[in-house]
């Protein structure tokens, strides 16, 4: 009998927060994850499947141009217990857990990295799906602060941010904004500049090494590149020759938010091959 009640608490939890009608539901957004009315007026969305009663998959959309372009990142969401969701991203095979506990309104959501770190806590107004309000923080999957942020119905409003170091980095950085940044001449040029500048390593030559480096910056209010850094390394020696010609890029068209200059961060694959 408790199991039973068990179960049936952990449905109503699943079906109740995510506004269920029929089985199947879709969350849409605008730029900074802004709330959307439908599909005409969204740049992103959601669609979350239902899969059993205590199971959901999650599929994501984002707008390129006129075209709806779906994530390879869909994620399977399970409910184990009234207080703990277990997600599985299918295309990483990655597997993490999510607690929350009911606090008024809302519910204090933590998300842990697999390897049990502290990956991301805050107030969200589900339990499924995260829909931020107030103070979030993120962690790095070391455990250190990755970064503090502000939110009002699900928007960023500010943010603090840390290298995995510990030395301040950047604030204030965007992802989604309504205008993204460009640069001159759009992406193929930036294709051909990044094809046209790189040097192979004399050293991964002779080796015959090859491979992705993957470079994060930030495109700032002025379209300015800073704040360059590795993301997913390959050696020394690929790191700093990716750095160094993302750092010589020429100045960017600035991302804008609200109709004003903001900062956006940005992370392109540096690709090495010998032909």
């Amino acid at each position: 009998m408790q199991m039973k009640s068990s179960l049936l608490l952990i449905s109503f939890i699943f079906l109740f927060h995510l506004g269920y009608s029929q089985n199947d539901t879709t969350i849409y957004y605008k730029a900074n994850q802004k709330p959307a009315l439908g599909k005409e007026d969204a740049l992103a969305f959601t669609k979350i499947k239902k899969k059993s009663e205590n199971e959901c998959k999650f599929l994501y959309f984002g707008k390129k141009g006129e075209r709806w372009i779906r994530s390879k990142h869909t994620r399977i969401l399970t409910v184990e217990n009234d207080s703990t969701i277990k997600i599985l991203n299918q295309f990483t095979r990655n597997e993490y857990y999510k607690t929350f506990k009911p606090v008024g309104d809302y519910f204090y959501i933590k998300e842990y990295h697999k390897n049990g770190n502290l990956r991301i806590e805050g107030l969200s107004k589900s339990n499924i799906y995260n829909h931020w309000e107030g103070q979030v923080k993120r962690y790095f999957t070391s455990g250190e602060l990755a970064s503090i942020s502000r939110y009002k119905n699900n928007q960023v409003r500010g943010n603090k941010n840390w290298l995995k170091n510990g030395k301040p980095f950047i604030d204030n950085i965007y992802t989604n904004v309504d205008v993204m940044p460009q640069f001159p001449g759009g992406e193929l040029e930036l294709k051909k500049y990044l094809t046209a500048n790189l040097k192979y390593p004399q050293e991964a030559v002779e080796k015959r090494f090859y491979g992705d480096v993957y470079v994060s910056f930030v495109i700032d209010e002025d379209g300015s590149v800073v704040g360059t850094n590795i993301s997913k390394s390959l050696n020394s020696d690929f790191d700093q020759e990716a750095l160094r010609v993302v750092s010589g890029m020429p100045k960017w068209t600035a991302g804008k938010l609200d109709g004003k200059p903001v900062k956006v961060c940005y992370t392109v694959p540096i690709k090495f091959r010998m032909h």
